[in-house]
């Protein structure tokens, strides 16, 4: 492999980045807000539409072609393996997990992706990854996507990857994340194209995970409703068509994930996610029931097995849904109901109906039960 490329297509990224970056009119955020900042406005409907007419699946560029997917993603979380895979796909009517890497030896990563089976799948991968592995990977049928799962995804050291994927003939259905705004948004982008790759998608979000102590520790990240936005309408004044945006991390509940919806093309999730679906050893049982699920970070000592971790906490939750199914089921309705609000009977229309309101404190707690 020619190293030496990749120096100077980090540089040209770089200096196209810039170029579109100065090309951006407004004004950079001061304020970012949380999904729980804001509200979509209700307009009116005027279609004689009701909540199960309306088309909630996006259409998605994979490795496996054009495919029209219910937007919702599994995060790459070690508790969320080929179970979890094939409960949330549910039968084709619900989202797509990103199967986990860390702690798992390429061989268990395989079977991982064979065991989802029926379900499509996608699988995270790091920034040294074997060819062979990757070849094997690529040759499952019921793989879709492959994710370059790093906390800071806009950097450099992604490219030998990036290459060793191109040089499989895939161009399509890769996933590079983490950005944290139109800077890193702006290079992903770059490293990507610059790759070779045709479509591709962009997870957004830093620190805006649950069990993700980024923010807490390094004091780096912003409000996740508003960083979509800003990305979404830096997207619009430079162009990038070919690339689609996955809101990674912030989601308590069906409402936030339709509101990331108006800037994403797709949302990943963990703990809204945390159910029976989950493996064994993370449930937490007494009489044979279902209590509770210990939910960890992926750069947590639970998983990294180091003193120095900056990245990840657990927690154990008490609230959550029984299964995979029954929360993609709540994903589903809250979106349907969500797009007749604004008069939209496909992602679409949605996105280009929606308008928020900030709220005041009293209005958030206004939103909640009280």
């Amino acid at each position: 492999m020619n190293y030496g490329i990749f120096d100077v297509i980090a540089q040209e990224a770089l200096e196209k980045a810039q170029a579109d970056l100065a090309r951006y009119p407004y004004e950079r955020f001061e304020t970012y807000y949380t999904f729980a900042d804001k509200t979509i406005i209700p307009t009116f409907l005027t279609q004689p539409v009701s909540r199960s007419q309306v088309n909630t699946r996006q259409l998605f560029y994979t490795s496996r072609g054009t495919l029209e997917l219910f937007p919702a993603f599994g995060a790459s979380m070690s508790m969320m393996r080929s179970r979890f895979a094939r409960d949330v796909w549910d039968g084709g009517n619900g989202g797509v997990h990103i199967l986990p890497r860390v702690g798992l030896s390429d061989e268990e990563r395989i079977r991982d992706v064979q065991a989802s089976a029926p379900a499509l799948v996608g699988a995270a991968l790091g920034t040294n990854e074997k060819e062979e592995f990757l070849a094997e990977l690529f040759a499952q049928p019921n793989l879709a996507f492959a994710s370059i799962d790093i906390a800071h995804g806009a950097n450099a050291a992604v490219l030998p990857v990036l290459a060793k994927i191109r040089g499989l003939g895939i161009d399509s259905g890769v996933i590079l994340g983490n950005v944290g705004s139109i800077e890193g948004f702006a290079y992903a982008y770059w490293l990507m194209k610059l790759s070779g790759f045709r479509h591709f998608l962009l997870k957004v979000g830093v620190g805006p995970g649950s069990v993700c102590t980024t923010r807490i520790n390094t004091g780096v990240g912003v409000g996740q409703l508003s960083l979509l936005e800003e990305i979404r309408r830096f997207q619009s004044v430079v162009g990038y068509a070919d690339v689609q945006i996955i809101s990674d991390g912030g989601v308590n509940s069906s409402g936030d994930f339709v509101k990331a919806l108006a800037y994403s093309e797709g949302v990943m999730m963990g703990k809204f996610f945390a159910s029976g679906s989950f493996e064994d050893e993370v449930l937490i049982k007494k009489d044979g029931q279902l209590e509770g699920v210990l939910l960890y970070g992926m750069a947590s000592m639970l998983v990294t097995e180091k003193r120095n971790f900056i990245e990840g906490s657990s927690q154990t939750l008490r609230a959550f849904h029984h299964t995979a199914q029954e929360a993609i089921a709540r994903l589903r309705e809250g979106l349907q109901s969500a797009m007749t609000y604004v008069n939209a009977t496909n992602l679409t229309e949605f996105r280009g109906n929606v308008r928020f309101a900030k709220n005041s404190a009293a209005a958030i707690t206004e939103a909640g039960v009280h």
